[in-house]
């Protein structure tokens, strides 16, 4: 179904972001939107990207909001300009993490490479206790930069359930599906 959206954009299922060239960690994420910047940037062709698929992007941050404010009440979503300049020089254009049976410590790995890697990250719980730990991860992090420590920028992470990622790539790809049909 991401095809269907991004149909001249390459996709990746256990994408590995670097080469062995640099000698240095290699996550692989669970899915990559590309195209891949390995050597050079994407900054317009990523730009040219959020705009073409805006409906669907605004509608996984709605999705990622009601998610969010399930815990922590005045949250407020990133907006769509907000998204579009985060992580200018990411390394693809979406990155998706799907979460089910890992540990707070793998958990907390996935969100970090989704962040870094996207430009718009997509952490996918499988469970609502994937959810929740999503959730209050980011809590965390963000918490840490409001106390002036260091901490790691998650401003591109939207976190779904499994069913809310589904059903926005249905709504987004079938003609004569109503806008807006998840998550408002």
């Amino acid at each position: 179904m991401l095809k269907k959206i991004y149909n001249m954009a390459p996709i990746e299922i256990e994408w590995s972001s670097m080469t062995d060239e640099y000698n240095l960690y290699c996550p692989r994420v669970d899915i990559a939107v590309g195209p891949f910047a390995t050597n050079t940037q994407y900054i317009a062709e990523y730009n040219t990207m959020m705009d073409s698929s805006r409906e669907f992007i605004e509608k996984l941050v709605n999705c990622h909001e009601e998610n969010v404010r399930k815990y922590e009440r005045n949250y407020i979503s990133p907006r769509f300009e907000q998204l579009k300049t985060r992580n200018i020089n990411a390394r693809c254009f979406i990155v998706v993490e799907i979460e089910n049976r890992v540990s707070r410590k793998h958990l907390m790995g996935g969100a970090v490479n989704a962040a870094a890697l996207g430009r718009i990250g997509l952490a996918i719980a499988w469970s609502d206790d994937k959810l929740k730990a999503f959730v209050k991860l980011k809590r965390y992090l963000d918490f840490l930069g409001s106390v002036g420590k260091n901490t790691f920028d998650t401003t591109n992470l939207l976190i779904l359930n499994q069913e809310q990622f589904e059903q926005i790539l249905v709504d987004t790809t079938t003609p004569n599906i109503s806008a807006n049909t998840v998550c408002g």
